[in-house]
């Protein structure tokens, strides 16, 4: 692969087939409008958070406006970003009335000293976000995508630029039924996601057993290791099925956009772009090239 490269991925789970094709669209329009923000001379942060965005925007996936309730009844949102290069994060737990955490996520990692943000606070900060314009309110509780987005055709991601600097990020409601206030792995840095200045990993599944093994970090250290991609993939997926029951999967790329997925689900839509928007590859069931 070429710089620079985004990967996207909806989920690993069991999707019911007459929702595949649509899935499938739904990853591949991600990764070719995180693309587009990258060629419009945007960051790998911008590529990711574009992309989770779209994916956001649909109502096929546990995220944005596809959440699930939880034991309640209510939708709890949780989203991160991370900068590899700086090494720092941006996370929302456990928020509510807000359709794109993901924007929120990025608010907190470039305009505030902190990296995570949970519940009422985070949508005290989400006004503040809107009336800083950060991000125009379309309409009551959605934002705009980044303006270096504007124009491209419009729930993980991974994105290399072209100077390699590498960030990945997470969108997520949980699982339907969750226990009220429920954290999982996705805003978790390390578990959910990891990024440093070598590769970064985007994880999905059932987040208790990702975060027994802190996934991400375990399959960034791999490749930090000397393992390539795709053999630091199958060595964490590896652990995750000796130490949990898995049902898990993690998409990872390295700075040179050498990319890879591995899942132990039925199912793992993923999406890959390239230098010219143009989906590269993508399928419900990846057979990895």
């Amino acid at each position: 692969m070429t710089l620079p490269i985004i990967i996207v991925h909806g989920g690993a789970t069991a999707f019911k087939t007459k929702f595949h094709s649509e899935i499938l669209k739904a990853v591949e329009r991600a990764a070719s409008q995180g693309m587009c923000a990258l060629n419009n001379g945007g960051s790998s942060l911008d590529a990711v958070e574009t992309a989770i965005y779209v994916l956001e925007e649909t109502e096929l996936f546990t995220a944005g406006r596809g959440a699930s309730k939880n034991q309640d009844g209510e939708i709890e949102l949780d989203a991160i970003i991370m900068d590899g290069n700086r090494l720092e994060s941006g996370a929302v737990m456990a928020v509510q009335d807000i359709i794109h955490p993901i924007s929120l996520a990025r608010y907190v990692l470039e305009r505030t000293s902190n990296y995570q943000i949970a519940g009422k606070g985070a949508n005290k900060l989400y006004n503040r976000m809107i009336a800083e314009g950060y991000r125009k309110a379309i309409e009551h509780t959605r934002t705009s995508k980044p303006q270096i987005a504007e124009g491209c055709d419009t729930v993980g991601a991974v994105a290399a630029d072209l100077e390699g600097r590498i960030a990945c990020a997470a969108s997520t409601s949980g699982w339907p039924g969750k226990l009220t206030g429920r954290i999982g792995d996705t805003p978790i840095v390390g578990a959910g996601v990891y990024a440093n200045e070598v590769a970064a990993a985007s994880c999905t599944g059932k987040g208790e057993q990702i975060l027994r093994i802190t996934m991400a970090r375990m399959a960034v250290y791999h490749v930090e290791q000397g393992l390539d991609v795709s053999n630091a993939a199958e060595k964490v997926m590896s652990e995750l099925r000796q130490k949990t029951s898995g049902e898990a999967g993690l998409i990872l790329a390295d700075r040179k956009g050498n990319v890879t997925v591995k899942y132990d689900t039925p199912h793992m839509p993923t999406a890959i772009s390239s230098s010219d928007s143009k989906v590269l590859y993508s399928s419900m069931t990846p057979k990895w090239p």
